[in-house]
């Protein structure tokens, strides 16, 4: 489940890529994040769950996620690591 949660949060930061061969996925994984559907064990809130995450927390960090210029890459991409301390709410 942390390896969904993570492959979203790649595909989400991708958002800010111009190439539009990410903007599908982008897309996807934002629906996926502010979905309250949970009738499928992988859907977002249930994952969040299953990891003891808050759903809400992480949703409101990800409508004020811009790119960082100290976390871009030689190619100018972000670089994202995301830790469970980084979901959750101190």
């Amino acid at each position: 489940m942390y390896a969904v949660l993570e492959d979203a949060f790649l595909c989400f930061q991708k958002k800010f890529e111009t190439e539009r061969r990410f903007m599908q996925r982008a897309r996807e994984a934002e629906r996926w994040f502010f979905s309250d559907a949970s009738r499928w064990l992988f859907s977002f809130v249930p994952v969040c769950d299953a990891l003891g995450l808050e759903p809400e927390y992480i949703r409101k960090k990800l409508k004020h996620w811009t790119p960082s210029p100290s976390r871009l890459d030689s190619k100018g991409n972000e670089v994202v690591r995301v830790s469970r301390r980084d979901l959750s709410p101190e």
